[in-house]
């Protein structure tokens, strides 16, 4: 079965406006998302700890108070509207501090909400089989276009736009049940080729050589693909529970999908029509050389199986699938995987190939799996269009970039679990295609049994008729139902 994930693009921004618009909202909000989920024991853990002065936890409420309302620091320290005691320099601070560990604090907040408040909801379908949990994992473009002196700062290609920029790439990995999204480790990626970085890393003392600071600072420089890596670590060190990796066709390359699974994980991807050779049918073959065959073979079966009248092609949501094998390194064939080929509706002539390592999964279920990707584009959009994640610091630091970013992934987590218990109709959707599913599954007879059944239970115990006058009575109402349902009676008896 097909079903549009709930997305969050819809709700959240009236969410937000009622945000801007209440602040005592936003401050209550925070604080009682803050205390569910112990945020102040998480930054503790974290790295986070106060030398002297105001709390950190206060001090982390009130960066977010401000990212909610839209107002800078600078703005808020001149009307003291939302500061009380904190000032611009312990924010600062706070955010350039090289011993925190941003990426752990989201995962370890994304495993309290998924245990306290996500986990719980039924996540069997009709028949008793679990679905799945997910891993989602993208990059979006993160713009400086304005600033020279950036800390890491590259010039970087942004492929929707077609055109290049002054920034970082933010690699993001998030996790995620079809419905809700929450993020669990993310960094600014910079460039490995030096001649691209428009200003590079300040120099560090041997003493901050050995903090989170300078860990992500060598994360940044690396290869987008081995980065990912290092964050599936970090969901790992945290315990989420995940079984398949969904990613763009960036990183749908055999090396980096074996060291994936090396991982414990399973992966679907989009390909992309390049140069990588796959195992078909005993022979080194391109994705479009595979297409093409496949499609051979597709029209031939189909003319047979109009002729035997026995044709299911109409309502498929794939075109055909091909079952393959990666070639490794050492040029051997190594992990058995299946693509399945789907139209392209932007352009009906071109076709999309999506490969996953699990063989166990139908094509349907691939193509429903790899539908919840689309659930951490919906978290970009939200993050750059509502809570200002490119405008949230004009800091010229990476620490402090680093940790802003990570301030409004909190924010949009904590977002994604509001939304989760909005009473909007909406919100029900999981729940109503389980109903359908259990509905479908019981027969019709079946359904007129109980009924009846019900009913004669009933109008023994309200009314003491005689066993005598309910049956008679029960065989006059039978006599005037339709051959139809008299049918499935029969079949009940």
């Amino acid at each position: 079965m097909y079903y549009k994930p709930i997305q969050d693009k819809e709700l959240m921004p009236n969410m937000l406006r009622d945000f801007t618009n209440n602040t005592d909202a936003i401050t209550s909000q925070v604080s009682a998302f803050s205390q569910r989920f112990k945020v102040g024991a998480i930054l503790r853990h974290c790295g986070a700890h106060k030398q002297k002065g105001i709390e950190v936890r206060k001090v982390f409420s009130y960066l977010c108070t401000l990212l909610f309302c839209g107002i800078s620091m600078n703005r808020d320290q001149k009307t003291r509207k939302y500061g009380n005691m904190v000032k611009k320099d312990t924010c600062h601070r706070f955010l350039q501090s090289m011993k925190m560990d941003w990426n752990r604090f989201l995962s370890l907040l994304a495993k309290e909400i998924i245990d306290k408040d996500f986990r719980p909801i039924c996540r069997n379908d009709c028949k008793g089989v679990q679905k799945p949990f997910f891993l989602v994992a993208d990059d979006s473009s993160y713009c400086r276009n304005r600033s020279k002196k950036v800390e890491l700062s590259a010039k970087n290609w942004d492929h929707a736009l077609k055109r290049y920029y002054k920034g970082f790439r933010m690699l993001t990995l998030a996790w995620t049940d079809g419905v809700s999204v929450l993020p669990v480790s993310f960094c600014n990626m910079s460039t490995c080729d030096d001649t691209k970085v428009l200003r590079g890393s300040k120099g560090l003392t041997a003493k901050e050589k050995e903090t989170f600071g300078f860990k992500i600072r060598k994360l940044a420089k690396q290869k987008m693909n081995d980065t990912l890596l290092d964050l599936l670590d970090v969901a790992a060190a945290a315990n989420l529970q995940a079984r398949y990796l969904l990613c763009d066709k960036w990183f749908a390359n055999p090396v980096t999908i074996f060291a994936i699974r090396d991982k414990g994980y399973e992966v679907i991807c989009m390909l992309k029509n390049s140069s990588t050779y796959y195992l078909y049918k005993g022979e080194r073959r391109k994705l479009s050389q595979i297409f093409r065959m496949c499609a051979k073979e597709e029209r031939l079966q189909r003319k047979l199986d109009r002729k035997a009248g026995n044709d299911d092609s109409k309502g498929r949501k794939f075109l055909f699938s091909a079952a393959i094998s990666l070639i490794n390194k050492d040029e051997k064939p190594n992990q058995e995987s299946k693509i399945v080929f789907v139209r392209n509706r932007n352009k009906k002539s071109e076709y999309l190939a999506i490969l996953c390592t699990d063989n166990s999964l139908s094509e349907d279920q691939i193509v429903e799996y790899y539908c919840s990707r689309w659930g951490i584009e919906t978290m970009f959009h939200t993050c750059k269009s509502f809570l200002r994640l490119q405008k949230s610091t004009q800091s010229l630091d990476y620490s402090e970039i680093h940790a802003s970013t990570a301030i409004v992934m909190f924010q949009y987590a904590m977002l994604s679990w509001l939304n989760r218990q909005n009473s909007d109709e909406i919100g029900f959707g999981e729940l109503f295609y389980q109903l359908l599913e259990e509905v479908q599954d019981t027969a019709l007879f079946h359904a007129i049994e109980l009924v009846l059944t019900l009913f004669v239970e009933t109008l023994a115990s309200e009314y003491a008729m005689p066993p005598g006058k309910l049956n008679e009575a029960m065989n006059k109402f039978l006599k005037q139902l339709p051959e139809r349902l008299k049918t499935c009676l029969d079949l009940a008896a």
